[in-house]
This record gives structure tokens, sequence and C-alpha cells, in this order.
């Protein structure tokens, strides 16, 4: 307990230590400015945004009157800086309040909309025009934006769990089984291999549908439509997927996962051979495929952190890579939870005789593998946080902040349920056979971790959305 609250406090401490600040884009300035007054109108309203952004359809920025007529001479552009938009006006515009309204799309894929006005002449300013503005798409922190995230995490940490279970715990802990009957021996092989190939098709094919998922939600905030709106608009979703870099990674994603699929599908047709003549189970199968298959994974986190934060802060390659280690580590220890969980109910039942001891060593290879992953998990995770906040205040002054407290925490009791687990795990090691009420408490405190550990990924899916810093 003394240790898990020393390294709490060294989290918390190096959370409040002030590092380079980096945001959302947002508009840094305006030609002409906000609430300016002018003689004469301008010939172009031009927007510095602090990052680079995309103007995905030309109506996505356009000036209008007091009327709400357009009065552009031609389309909305990007400038030749890309952190510009120019928006052309017609020639003598007559004195009046016009409107600026925009929706551009930033580096980070999170998209940016806003509104101002200026005057020509020396008539008061008036109220923005907002009448035929389009609507607006799903909040990115809102229900549709925070579960497509959550499901999209919850597919890929599930592939990259249940392959570095099978690798890193299953393999070393079931490798041998002394003094377990053969019958028995084949019936916990034959359960690890179909426990594994059927989480491996429940998350590949859920990860794919995912993607789509998120594809649908972000095109509805692109569009600034509703989601169920978003997916009959076939060509706005063409359109996302064709012309912003959001939809660029998406496909990439989405070709890699495929290629992840196909990989498995021979996988598994090669461990349980042909119908006349099944293959006996292994305790895993190709070390070549599967190490195919975590690189092809870790390229997939890679290609969503490219789409976050971490592509805009300072030295984004080193981030980029952060994250996504910062997510297979974090997968690594949920998905080994729930493995555990389960094999504490089903090893016994599988092999009476041998079954209590082999989940035993199950259970104590996993806590080696989960304090690393841990360990992992929270360095990166106080890495990624340098380059987000700028004083320790915005850690309580911000939405951003509040929720890296908030993950922060519920690391308290999931710390005490781990030593009280590492108890456990050191008084199994004395026994040859644990007996079934000790198996079903740590199945009860690995769920109750599980459960923990969940929320903190939904908050922390909460967080790839909130703005950092102060901004």
């Amino acid at each position: 307990m003394r240790r898990a609250l020393i390294a709490l406090t060294v989290v918390v401490a190096l959370l409040s230590t002030s590092a380079p600040a980096f945001a959302h884009a947002y508009l840094v300035g305006s030609t002409p400015r906000a609430d300016a007054k002018l003689e004469a109108a301008p010939p172009v309203v031009l927007l510095d945004f602090n990052e680079p952004v995309q103007l995905l359809r030309s109506e996505d920025a356009v000036v209008v009157d007091a009327q709400g007529a357009e009065v552009d001479s031609s389309a909305a552009r990007g400038g030749g800086d890309s952190r510009t938009v120019e928006i052309p006006l017609r020639q003598g515009l007559p004195d009046g309040t016009y409107t600026v309204r925009y929706q551009v799309i930033g580096a980070d894929s999170h998209v940016i909309g806003g509104v101002f006005v200026f005057g020509v002449g020396s008539g008061e300013l008036g109220e923005p025009f907002l009448g035929g503005a389009s609507g607006s798409g799903p909040s990115e922190t809102g229900p549709w934006g925070t579960s497509s995230r959550f499901l999209e995490i919850l597919g890929l940490g599930g592939l990259i769990g249940l392959l570095a279970f099978r690798w890193l715990v299953w393999a070393p802990a079931i490798g041998s089984m002394p003094g377990v009957r053969e019958s028995e021996r084949e019936a916990v092989l034959t359960w690890g291999r179909d426990a594994f190939w059927m989480g491996f098709g429940i998350f590949a094919i859920g990860a794919m549908l995912a993607e789509g998922y998120l594809l649908v939600v972000q095109s509805a905030s692109v569009l600034s439509t509703g989601v169920l709106s978003a997916v009959q608009d076939t060509n706005g979703i063409s359109q996302v997927l064709s012309d912003t870099r959001f939809g660029s990674l998406v496909q990439l994603r989405g070709a890699l996962l495929f290629a992840l699929f196909a990989i498995g599908a021979i996988l598994f047709i090669r461990e349980y051979g042909s119908s006349g003549a099944p293959k006996p189970a292994t305790v895993t199968g190709s070390r070549v495929a599967g190490a195919v298959m975590a690189v092809l994974l870790v390229v997939v986190l890679g290609g969503i952190a490219s789409q976050g934060h971490a592509n805009v802060s300072s030295s984004s390659s080193l981030q980029i890579a952060a994250q996504a280690v910062h997510v297979a580590a974090v997968s690594v220890w949920i998905v080994g939870l729930a493995m555990v969980a389960i094999i504490m109910v089903r090893l016994p039942a599988v092999a009476s005789g041998g079954g209590p001891g082999l989940a035993a060593r199950v259970l104590a290879r996993f806590s080696t593998v989960a304090l690393i992953a841990v360990g992992v998990a929270v360095l990166t995770g106080v890495f990624r946080s340098f380059a987000e906040l700028s004083d320790p205040a915005e850690l309580w002054q911000t939405d951003y902040g509040r929720s890296i407290l908030y993950k922060v925490a519920l690391l308290v009791p999931i710390a005490v349920i781990a030593l009280y687990n590492r108890r456990i795990v050191e008084a199994l090691t004395r026994v040859k056979s644990p007996n079934g009420p000790t198996l079903r408490l740590v199945r009860r405190t690995a769920g109750t971790e599980l459960a923990l550990s969940l929320v903190i990924v939904l908050i922390a899916t909460v967080l790839a959305a909130q703005v950092p810093g102060g901004v």
C-alpha cells in the first residue's frame, strides 16, 4: 500500500510540472479583425489559425450581410499557407455589418467552427446573422463521439491484449504441465485455443465495424448534420473518406485490419486443420505470424495517434509513438484482467485435477506482466501529459486537466486491489492446488479491477476530444 501511494504521489507531482502546451486548432487572428469597423470593404477576408487546417467544402467559410445574403465573389479556399483560409469578397460592398462564418478541420481531426462580425462605414455594429447556417454535428465529447472512440479502442485493444496474453502469459504458464493427466492437458490446450480464436473473431470484426461507425460520426461532425442523416449521405461520407486526412487514416487502418483478419483466418485454418483431420491443439500458433499481426496492430494504433493531439505536439513522431505504446500497454493490462477472471472459472472446470494449479500459474505469470504493463502505461501517460499542459493550475481549471485527475484518482483503488492480489499470488505459490474459494476471490477482485480500468478508458476517450491546456 505504501509503495502504491508513493508511486501515485510521484505521478501527480510529474503531472504538475510545467511543459509546453498544444491544443486544438483555433483562430489566432483575422483580416479584418473581429468587430473591426472599416471605411471600405476589404477585397478578401483572411482567417489565420495556430496550426494547419483543412477546408473541406467552400460553403464552410462564408461572409453574409445583415439580411443573410452571401457577399463572396468566389468560393473560399485555403491560402498559400495551410494555416490560412481566404474568402474573396465582391467589390464595392455597401456600408453595414457583415458576418463571417467558418468551419475547418484541424490537424488533429477535430472540427473547429466560429463566427464574428466586422463593419463597413460609420454605423453601429449589428449582431451576427446566424439564420440559414448549417446545423451542428454531434459533439465530440457527447455520446456519439465518445462511444465511437471507445468502441474503436475496445476492438483494437482487445486484439492487442489477446495476442499479448497468449504469448506473454498463457504460453509460459501452460507450456509445461507437470502432474497433469494427458486428457486434462489436451482439454486445457483445446480450451485455450478456442477461447483465443473466439475472442479474435469478435474483436477483429468489432474493430472493423467500429472504424465504420467512427467514420460516420466524424462525417456527421464535418458535414454539420445528425448521425442518422450522415448514414444516408453516401456522397458526404465518400468526400470525408477521400478528401480529408482523417479519411486517409481510416482507409489505412481498414486495409491493415483486413490484412490482419486475413492472416488470422489462415492461421485459424492451420491450427484447426480440416474437418476430416483436425489437428491437436498447441499452446500457441506461428510465432512469425503472431509477430506480423502485432506489428500491424501497433501501426494501426499509430494511425489513431496520428489523428489526435499527439500529431500537433512538439516532437510529434515521438508523441505518436508514446501514445501508441500507452494504448498497447493499457490493452495488455485490461484484456489480461478479463482473461484472468475467465480462467479462474473455466480452468478448474476444464481440468478438475490440475486446473486449479494451472490457474494459479497463469495468475502468477500475469501478475508480473501486468506490473510491467501498468508501469509503461503510467510513464507514457505522464510523458504525453507533459506535451499538453503548460501550467499546474490547468489540472483543476480545465476540463482536460480534471479528466487527467479523474484517471489518476481511479488508480488509487486499482493499486489497492492490485497489492491485495499480489499477496494472494504469493500465497498461491506456496500451495500445489488452490481451493475454490480462493480462485473465486481472485475472479471477483480481477473483475472489480477490470471495471475500474474500463472507466479509465472511457474517461480517456473523452479526454481525446477535450481541448488541452488553457485554450
